[in-house]
């Protein structure tokens, strides 16, 4: 997949904030990479928004799920849509529940999101891995919870959230042994943590 300039500058930016991910992409099958990172990008853009004050926050939520609407129709504006677009995604759940980030504490809301994002990641990477638990787990990690660890998900799901989740345990980057075995154990266990 070879992505516009503008996709791919973000696509650098989320790497940028997890420079673990270049040793960490080599547990991701070769295939799957550019489109894990494209997705991954797409996923770090939705999930900013719980960050944001109330006002942006609400506003950024209402383009978001306005571009995502227009994504099912074939049609996009922001560049990480390039990829996928053509494809055959829930758009409009993943739209309806995109809310849930403004309230974390609506953990049935929470799990409602992880469900449409591991359908979604279901089909981008054509396997049937259930991802939900992970899903949830990696959103609530985003949130700021250190929830317990997840099973389950696509194999590059697998490898971020183990990136995530061991970043989220240490106070200073990832070294490389470190960054190596963690990703690794996560791509080969499959559907353990």
């Amino acid at each position: 997949m070879s992505e516009s300039p503008e996709a791919q500058s973000f696509i650098e930016a989320w790497q940028r904030s997890l420079p673990e991910w270049r040793i960490a992409r080599v547990f991701v099958p070769e295939p799957q990479r550019a489109l894990a990172e494209q997705w991954f990008a797409l996923f770090a853009a939705l999930t900013e928004i719980a960050a944001l004050e109330p006002v942006p926050a609400a506003a950024k939520l209402a383009w978001w799920q306005e571009e995502l609407r227009t994504w099912r129709k074939g049609a996009r504006r922001h560049p990480l849509g390039q990829g996928l677009v053509g494809k055959a995604l829930p758009w409009d759940a993943l739209a309806d529940e995109l809310p849930a980030l403004l309230n974390p504490a609506d953990d049935v809301a929470l799990q409602r999101l992880a469900a449409v994002l591991a359908d979604i990641e279901q089909i981008l990477f054509a396997e049937s891995a259930e991802g939900r638990a992970r899903l949830h787990h990696d959103l609530l990690l985003i949130l700021g919870q250190m929830p317990p660890p997840a099973s389950g998900g696509t194999r590059p799901r697998r490898v971020l959230s183990a990136l995530a989740r061991a970043r989220q345990q240490r106070s200073s980057p990832l070294s490389a042994w470190q960054t190596l075995r963690c990703t690794w154990q996560a791509a080969r266990a499959g559907n353990t943590p």
